[in-house]
């Protein structure tokens, strides 16, 4: 077991044993140390025999980690151990700690909670390097469960503050954050500017789970991010690991937020060390094909090159083989990025995006786009009440309030928009253009008006709302 990850319980555990002793109780579940190790034991367990077995090297892990021996010649006690879990219960059973150690943080105790989230993945991270057999069931597991302890843990605090407690509030990088959250930008077909970016690795998750929605596709990103984290520890100790392409199709309707999520994942992947730069390439498919012959080899290789060591973002990337005129070079951007992908393997990560269906068409129009492309991230479109907590942050953003009635007025505004969807429906850039024409009937209001309050200054009106249509 690492040092840091054996440092890092043995706080935890001084914390549960300060709490046990300053009166805190989960329940009837007697010490509050001794049920988050018993917790953390059942979560080992459960990764181990997701593949069926549960091997030397795992046992003598969790004696190592948590100081309770298993017996691995006792198959019958690991089955009857195996049936009293359930990834539920070890959810709830985690949840249970967290929820003691917010209460006691509302209380101004020393009791972080988002501690327990960082050593839970670590600790699942750590235990599935230490064999050397992969299985995506086991970081997709950790990952779900990570996931939903983060959730829950941030909806707890949320209530909590409603009532006025929490007197030690924790640090959430969400103030800082809350921008990501924006709809995709216009698009470039240059490299993004570069600007200083000191976030670490738990930071740019944080961000990544203050984007409003999009629940399948965090738990993807946390998946993916362990599997990277398992194979460079299995690396490390020897272990011969398989070719693992991170290359991926991000598929979903316009407006849902990919091209913010390419960028949180970029930065992510240099963090992980899976890619040496901190280096985010956003481009379509005006920025790799020219309308003269020769040409579009050339473009395209020089945007390959500017992505060198870091992520290439192509969207609406079915838009290379979709066309069928003769004078289409868009065949001839997708060999030429093929032959750079091949040529520099493992120095560059392609992300391509658009439609499902179409980027279907784009994987089977070419043998090795299907071949380099294998992993794939959906994303749904937005909930109404998801695209009115869109429009609640673009009015926090400009200190802006919403007046009786508006918040309700707004979701059911995009429950219609949603229930009759057309071909124009834009997920989050609907939510972004429906604030701002509700801010300019504002100021076309407040224009006739002669001394006005703050208040009225910063306040929206059901007048505002009602008069918006997209």
């Amino acid at each position: 077991m690492a040092d840091k990850l054996q440092k890092d319980f043995l706080s935890l555990k001084e914390k549960c044993a300060a709490l046990d002793k300053k009166g805190y109780v989960i329940r009837d579940k007697g010490s509050i140390e001794e049920y988050f190790k018993i917790s953390l034991m059942k979560m080992l367990i459960y990764i181990s025999t997701l593949d069926e077995r549960i091997t030397k090297n795992e046992t003598e892990f969790i004696s190592s980690a948590l100081g309770i021996g298993l017996n691995t010649n006792d198959t019958s006690e690991l089955t009857r151990i195996k049936k009293m879990i359930t990834p539920d219960s070890i959810t709830d059973s985690l949840q249970r700690v967290v929820k003691v150690f917010i209460d006691a943080q509302s209380d101004g105790e020393d009791a972080d909670y988002k501690a327990i989230n960082t050593f839970v993945n670590d600790l699942g991270v750590g235990f599935m390097a230490a064999d050397g057999a992969a299985d995506d069931r086991e970081t997709a597991f950790l990952s779900r469960l990570v996931y939903r302890l983060r959730v829950f843990g941030e909806s707890y605090v949320r209530g909590i503050k409603n009532s006025g407690g929490l007197k030690s509030r924790p640090a959430p990088a969400k103030e800082k954050a809350e921008t990501a959250a924006k709809a995709d930008n216009d698009k470039k077909a240059e490299p993004e500017k570069k600007e200083e970016d000191s976030s670490t690795l738990e930071e740019l998750l944080e961000k990544l789970d203050t984007l409003i929605g999009l629940m399948s596709v965090k738990q993807e990103v946390y998946s993916l991010a362990n599997l990277i984290k398992v194979r460079k520890l299995r690396e490390e100790r020897g272990f011969k690991q398989p070719e693992m392409s991170l290359h991926l199709v991000f598929t979903g309707n316009p407006g849902t937020g990919k091209t913010t999520v390419a960028r949180l994942l970029a930065k992510i992947y240099h963090r992980l060390g899976a890619v040496r730069e901190d280096n985010f390439v956003e481009v379509d498919r005006s920025g790799l094909v020219s309308n003269f012959i020769g040409h579009t080899a050339i473009k395209t290789r020089e945007v390959c090159e500017s992505a060198l060591g870091g992520v290439l973002f192509i969207d609406e990337a079915y838009a290379l083989t979709n066309k069928t005129g003769q004078n289409d070079y868009g065949i001839e951007a997708v060999n030429t990025l093929l032959k750079f992908m091949e040529d520099n393997r493992g120095d560059i990560v392609v992300i391509c995006a658009g439609y499902t269906d179409l980027m279907e068409e784009f994987l089977n129009s070419n043998p090795g786009l299907r071949s380099r492309f294998n992993r794939f991230i959906e994303f749904q479109d937005y909930t109404a009440n998801e695209l009115r907590q869109m429009f609640e942050l673009y009015l926090r953003q400009y200190s802006l309030k919403a007046g009786e009635g508006v918040l309700e007025y707004v979701e059911g505004f995009f429950e219609e928009r949603i229930k009759n969807k057309t071909e124009y429906f834009a997920n989050g850039r609907d939510a972004r253009n429906f604030f701002e024409k509700a801010l300019s009937n504002q100021a076309d209001r407040l224009a006739d008006v002669g001394e006005m309050t703050d208040d009225e200054l910063m306040t929206l009106t059901v007048d505002d709302v009602k008069g918006v249509e997209l």
